[in-house]
């Protein structure tokens, strides 16, 4: 395996595409061969149950045989028209807004990246405005628009910090930055600057460090802003939605925001994303609208993405998916407690529906991301090894989070904290 990852890094910056994939590697090298159902198995024959799922698309599990079986039948016909009308995006686009309730119309492409992108140029079109507020912690893809203050440092915290080299000076500038679930921060941006906003955008609920529940007056005081300003309300459910719900948590949390993005678990692991969101500001997108707003892509709606979504929408329909994640990641959620406390260990599980992180070093149920920035990273890499030496799978990001699909069941839950117990013994 080692020999394959150096070869890897001769081509391929770091051995892996992404930097967050890189970080799989630590402490000790691993390439993967196959997938199927709960499990991965490498390239020597080694087999783990995987609890990654891609950052989360794989909701139904690794080779769903239903989508699978959707994609060949799609590909027969051809996989790219790419001009034109196809039946694939009027059905899916017609599940997408049966699905979501603030959705009146679609516009695909194929990453969640892609889907925020396209949602500030709509939002900047509509109010003529460039400066977006955004919310520490929250994580809305690698390009220079939004990735400003994701991760900061614990010492850096509410002060400006691109998340990467290269990121446009401009683009930072254009970025108002506020701490989650603090309306105050939030009202005193408005009242200074509301007039220049162009968008508000959020995780609805903040996976990307673990998760962050929101107060119920913290989105309701949000919602009632942007209405008072005219200013776009973007949900990044990339994460959540037709993960925790086919409705997005938009319609858990009561919130219409006034675009969504939405990708991962759309396609169980196929390419798909997606713009959805209000006729006045989608239609701005409309091809015979000469001074309206590009949103183009080759591959935006191709047909394997397409197939895989309209299949994988369908199934969450048919099937009690979200019934069955809901209580399986509370059961992990609560059987990890149980363990920490047992043996003394300092720290929280937290969640929701079928997302699961334990965070060590910290306790207390987190709010914002200050109450996540001082968890204990090597502790946690710790348990990360230790799991994945006794066959658990999941990135050993300490601010990432373990997703569940409908293929994991009682079997793992009950190896997944056997083990536990093994290695907090040893933490």
């Amino acid at each position: 395996m080692t020999d394959l990852v150096d070869r890897a890094r001769e081509v391929v910056p770091g051995g892996a595409q992404t930097g967050l994939r890189e970080q799989a590697f630590y402490p000790d090298d691993i390439a993967f061969a196959s997938a199927d159902g709960a499990t991965m198995t490498t390239v020597e024959g080694e087999t783990y149950t995987d609890y990654h799922l891609a950052f989360g698309p794989v909701v139904l599990g690794h080779g769903d045989e239903t989508v699978d079986a959707a994609v060949r039948d799609a590909i027969d016909d051809g996989v790219l028209f790419g001009t034109a009308t196809a039946p694939l995006e009027v059905e899916v686009a017609e599940r997408i807004v049966d699905s979501l309730p603030s959705a009146e119309m679609v516009n695909f492409c194929n990453s969640g990246s892609e889907a925020t992108y396209h949602a500030i140029r709509l939002a900047r079109a509509y109010t003529d405005n460039e400066t977006v507020l955004k919310f520490e912690g929250c994580y809305h893809g690698w390009h220079d628009y939004v990735d400003v203050n994701v991760y900061p440092p614990a010492d850096q915290v509410g002060e400006r910090h691109p998340e990467s080299a290269g990121i446009l000076d401009a683009a930072v500038d254009a970025t108002e930055v506020v701490p989650f679930n603090d309306l105050g921060a939030v009202e005193a941006v408005f009242r200074e600057r509301g007039e220049e906003l162009a968008a508000v955008i959020l995780e609805p609920i903040p996976h990307s460090v673990g998760c962050l529940l929101p107060d119920p007056e913290f989105l309701d005081g949000l919602e009632t802003l942007c209405e008072e300003y005219d200013v776009p309300l973007v949900f990044d459910e990339v994460i959540t939605a037709f993960r925790h719900s086919p409705h997005g948590v938009q319609r858990e949390l009561g919130v219409d925001p006034d675009l969504t993005c939405v990708a991962k678990a759309l396609g169980n692991g196929y390419p798909v994303a997606a713009v959805a969101g209000t006729e006045q500001l989608l239609s701005q997108a409309g091809g015979d609208n000469t001074d309206g707003v590009v949103i183009s892509g080759t591959y935006s709606g191709n047909r394997v993405g397409l197939a895989a979504a309209r299949a994988t929408v369908d199934a969450l329909a048919e099937r009690d998916v979200q019934g069955h994640l809901t209580d399986l990641g509370e059961r992990y959620r609560e059987g990890l407690r149980d363990l920490m406390a047992d043996h003394g260990v300092e720290g929280r599980v937290v969640g929701h529906r079928s997302i699961f992180s334990p965070q060590f070093g910290v306790t207390g149920e987190p709010r914002t991301y200050e109450d996540v920035v001082e968890l204990d990273e090597e502790r946690f890499r710790t348990y990360a090894r230790g799991m994945r030496e006794r066959g658990h799978f999941f990135t050993p990001n300490p601010f990432k989070r373990h997703h569940l699909s409908t293929a994991h069941g009682e079997e793992h839950l009950e190896r997944y904290l056997a083990d536990a117990d093994d290695v907090l013994t040893e933490l």
